[in-house]
């Protein structure tokens, strides 16, 4: 049986899966945000929606294209060998800009219902994202072999990140939580360009201001429960907290 988080996720892998294998050039389409983080730098938290950044493809091809694979056999085929189905699917949003589609993802005899949107916001360029196999650890479980795509790599997700912990309107625990996957690693970046910088003071101010209730029950209800007991506590966030705001000043 799979968790709501699973359920989720399976169709998130299965749509990356047969959106990029009917793109003509992988490189126009990269991937982002907490998807980025749990299909290639181990995040061990689910992610509620599918983010994507496009560039060069045309509002109506993207959206033809969407369109047909939401109704295809390449995604829904694996969908129903899992006992789901997708529901209520609607496009609320298609601008020159922005282009969304909510869905709803369901057990066959709509026991469990889950909402998730994918959405593409369209750039002037994408090229500094990699075409790279989704973490097996990920693709595994869900029988689903090798799963290629195109993401930003850590140096571009840690600015993304700084952005949106600067600039939401409600600032999101998420993102102190991805930029604490982000920091240790290898390859994250020790030095930022200059408008980055002009983001830190924000986004050390808003990592602050974030409550543990808030951390609760917006990032820790999106964990398997093994990884609940070792991040659910006050004292893990407390100390999340303290290393990303001590790293942010670091790189002003």
């Amino acid at each position: 049986m799979l968790s709501a988080r699973q359920i989720v996720e399976l169709f998130h892998l299965r749509f990356v899966h047969a959106f990029y294998a009917s793109l003509p050039d992988k490189r126009l389409v990269a991937i982002k945000g907490g998807i980025n983080l749990r299909f290639f730098f181990q995040s061990v938290r689910f992610s509620e929606d599918l983010d994507l950044d496009v560039a060069t493809i045309a509002k109506e091809t993207l959206e033809n294209r969407v369109d047909r694979l939401l109704k295809s056999p390449a995604l829904l085929s694996p969908l129903k060998a899992r006992g789901l189905v997708l529901k209520d699917v609607s496009k609320p949003k298609q601008t020159e800009t922005v282009q969304k589609w909510k869905i709803g993802v369901s057990t066959a005899d709509a026991s469990v219902e889950e909402r998730t949107k994918i959405e593409f916001s369209r750039r002037d360029d994408v090229s500094t994202a990699e075409l790279e196999k989704v973490d097996p650890e990920i693709t595994s479980p869900y029988g689903a072999g090798t799963v290629l795509a195109t993401h930003y790599l850590a140096a571009d997700a840690v600015r993304q990140k700084i952005h949106a912990l600067a600039a939401r309107t409600e600032t999101q625990p998420r993102d102190v939580f991805d930029l604490n996957v982000l920091f240790p690693r290898g390859d994250a970046p020790s030095a930022l360009d200059e408008e980055a910088r002009t983001w830190i003071p924000a986004a050390i101010d808003n990592a602050g201001r974030i409550e543990f209730d808030d951390y609760v029950a917006l990032v820790v209800s999106f964990l398997e429960p093994e990884h609940r007991d070792l991040y659910g506590s006050r004292e893990a966030w407390d100390a999340m907290q303290l290393d990303v705001i001590e790293r942010l000043e670091s790189l002003k």
